[in-house]
């Protein structure tokens, strides 16, 4: 039920983010969710979109280096404590959270080594698991 994210490999150097994503645009794919975190030479751009082999394709075709992962993608209720519970929840269980971040549609998404026992520990508790055909 995980989706898969790509991680570009970005330039860090003004105009590069928005042609990476002018890329996409370009090539008709949308784009779902994103995060990005800096390094001092490069960012890594992270991506949820409605496309991804296509995604892929077209951003290796010019030039920029990606990578897929699995991450699990939970809807959250809008409310107050709901992300302190969810880090409590995944805490608690001993599983191991590489990054989280906000996405689209009142989403969390979640990257771990384990996201099978994370779907299973989020369903459990209440939490919709989004899979890939909720995205489009």
């Amino acid at each position: 039920m995980s989706i898969t994210q790509l991680s570009v490999f970005v330039e860090n150097k003004p105009g590069h983010l928005a042609d990476a994503l002018g890329t996409l645009a370009a090539g008709g794919v949308n784009v779902l969710s994103f995060t990005i975190a800096d390094t001092t030479d490069y960012g890594i751009l992270r991506l949820v979109v409605d496309q991804v082999e296509r995604a892929e394709a077209i951003l290796s075709s010019t030039g920029y280096t990606v990578v897929d992962h699995q991450v699990v993608c939970a809807v959250l209720p809008n409310e107050p404590g709901v992300l302190a519970a969810v880090a409590r929840l995944v805490s608690d269980s001993g599983l191991d959270i590489e990054y989280i971040y906000l996405g689209a549609r009142d989403s969390l998404l979640l990257k771990t080594e384990e996201f099978e026992r994370l779907e299973i520990l989020l369903i459990e508790n209440g939490f919709r698991v989004l899979g890939p055909g909720d995205l489009r």
